[in-house]
């Protein structure tokens, strides 16, 4: 992953926008040894004590047992000046690498519960958790390619503020200065952003067309009474009828087509919203599943790449956290999208994740490390290639090399080579 992860400018964007101490160009610098473990798949520093292969820890040029406070007391000189650039950044460089579209953009909220003992003192804010629950809780917000299936951007959450009132600074900051309006076609949002003030700012900033899930907050239920009383009710699948009215915007004057969906059996009903006049209301919930990759893709990034488990509670070690996500998962999305393996795809071309990567290359392989005479890195699989996917990891590397693209600043502009052989073989 070395030479993916340097394709995306991590060193040239830490020298740029970065604070002194991580203009490091060597392993040693700790955003790349945080990056390279979530992609290993270890969820901390401290996990590489526990781990029994010692070649990991010599690899992370730290120390043979490296401990959590050598690793995260410099991540305190990050401020959220330099993560917001170094952000932007991978965001803007995995653009013109055609990992991020851009047409169809998903926002969304997690809930991540914190663990301090001290949470008022952080300015933690309470938020539902899956259970129900109110808990102390980070909320990133997130920026999802729901076409592309990958992520374009996410920020920490400030304690108290709410998605609301957070939305306008986050498009400003992590969107719009990525994405041109010109280029996004529809915007998704989920009933946290539900208000009159947010729908209209998304749909005049981005130009786009706007469907969201409604919180049924006041008006919502005013619209909702209003729709039931005096519309027609239409089936809706098996189990659903859905009835529809046209709203006008009050301060653009805009048509907002809002719709109620009921279940038959238990009548509890969600209402819906689109500018999509010109849709049926059955073609705009039809629609809205094209939202659902950044449901999926949040429960990737907790299961694959432990986006809840943050070094400290501190707001920029958080973020920090998140951008060393975020690059990780880059990074696997512009290395699956080079490297397509069949066995690695659904019959519906969805993508593979990480921990099926992990399990075919990373873990449980018997390996050798050399150096390869012209002075790449050498790692020999030795137990055969009975899938024929690490003969093709070879020719891809060796094709990039000659292409210029198999080079890792880090390693003194060292490239990667594989080669397998088959110790068992006789």
């Amino acid at each position: 992953m070395a030479p993916f992860l340097d394709q995306i400018g991590v060193v040239e964007a830490l020298h740029t926008y970065g604070p002194s101490s991580f203009r490091a160009d060597d392993i040693s610098n700790h955003i790349i040894v945080n990056v390279m473990r979530i992609i290993a798949g270890f969820p901390s520093i401290h996990d590489y004590t526990l781990n029994s292969d010692r070649s990991v820890a010599i690899a992370s040029g730290q120390s043979l047992n490296p401990c959590k406070s050598r690793f995260y007391g410099s991540l305190d000189q990050l401020r959220f000046s330099h993560l917001q650039a170094l952000r932007n950044d991978a965001s803007c460089r995995a653009r013109e690498l055609g990992i991020i579209d851009g047409k169809t953009i998903a926002i969304d909220y997690h809930c991540d519960p914190s663990d301090s003992r001290f949470p008022q003192d952080k300015s933690l804010s309470k938020a539902p958790d899956k259970n129900g629950d109110m808990v102390y809780a980070h909320r990133p917000q997130i920026l999802w390619d729901s076409m592309a299936n990958t992520i374009i951007n996410i920020a920490y959450c400030e304690g108290r503020s709410r998605a609301t009132s957070a939305l306008y600074r986050f498009c400003e900051e992590n969107l719009f200065k990525i994405i041109d309006p010109d280029v996004i076609r529809e915007i998704y949002a989920d009933s946290e952003y539900t208000g009159e003030r947010q729908l209209v700012y998304l749909a005049v900033r981005s130009q786009s067309d706007i469907t969201m899930c409604l919180k049924q907050n006041p008006k919502i239920k005013r619209w909702k009474e209003e729709t039931i009383s005096k519309g027609t009710w239409y089936d809706y699948r098996e189990n659903y009828r859905i009835a529809s009215r046209d709203f006008t915007l009050a301060e653009t004057g805009k048509l907002f087509r809002f719709i109620v969906k009921q279940n038959k059996e238990t009548d509890e009903t969600r209402c819906f919203g689109s500018t999509h006049t010109d849709y049926s209301p059955t073609r705009i919930l039809d629609a809205y599943h094209i939202r659902w990759p950044v449901e999926t893709g949040i429960k990737d990034l907790v299961e694959n790449y432990f986006l809840n488990k943050p070094p400290g509670t501190s707001p920029e070690k958080v973020e920090t956290h998140y951008y060393c996500v975020m690059l990780a998962r880059i990074v696997v999305d512009y290395f699956s999208a080079v490297f397509r393996v069949p066995q690695w795809r659904t019959p519906e071309e969805f993508k593979c994740v990480l921990s099926t990567i992990r399990t075919c290359i990373f873990s449980n392989q018997n390996c050798e490390l050399t150096l390869h005479e012209s002075g790449d890195l050498l790692i020999t699989f030795l137990d055969g290639d009975c899938q024929v996917i690490k003969k093709r990891l070879a020719e891809l590397l060796l094709s990039r090399k000659e292409a210029g693209l198999n080079t890792v600043s880090w390693w003194g502009n060292r490239g990667v080579r594989v080669q397998v052989t088959d110790q068992y073989a006789f």
